[in-house]
């Protein structure tokens, strides 16, 4: 069962206020984003007792991507408490993306 939330503008910033979480920015159009959906649940089945997980639509909520200076889809943004920590631009394998937010996630503890 997936635990990923679709997140609009209104409910973004309370989402990402507490903890860690990982967003999954991507757009309906966007190819490379269909293919990094199965990836992106598997880092969530992986991750979720480290970080809770979520996703928005650039074409659908375009404000949260232009505040925290997302360019490309699909993107993952890193955040703790709030804060963005990291954005991953591109589709990335499930390791090489678990590495890179485990990595954030120690280094911001």
């Amino acid at each position: 069962m997936s635990r990923i939330v679709e997140l609009n503008a209104p409910q973004f910033a309370r989402f990402v206020a507490k903890g860690f979480s990982v967003v999954l920015f991507s757009a309906s159009w966007c190819k490379p984003c269909k293919e990094m959906k199965p990836i992106f649940l598997d880092l969530e089945e992986k991750l979720h007792a480290l970080a809770v997980f979520g996703k928005t639509d650039v074409a659908v909520s375009p404000t949260i991507a232009q505040m925290y200076g997302i360019r490309a889809v699909p993107s993952l943004a890193v955040f703790h408490e709030g804060r963005l920590l990291r954005v991953i631009a591109g589709s990335r394998s499930v390791s090489e993306l678990k590495k890179a937010i485990i990595n954030e996630l120690e280094d911001a503890s």
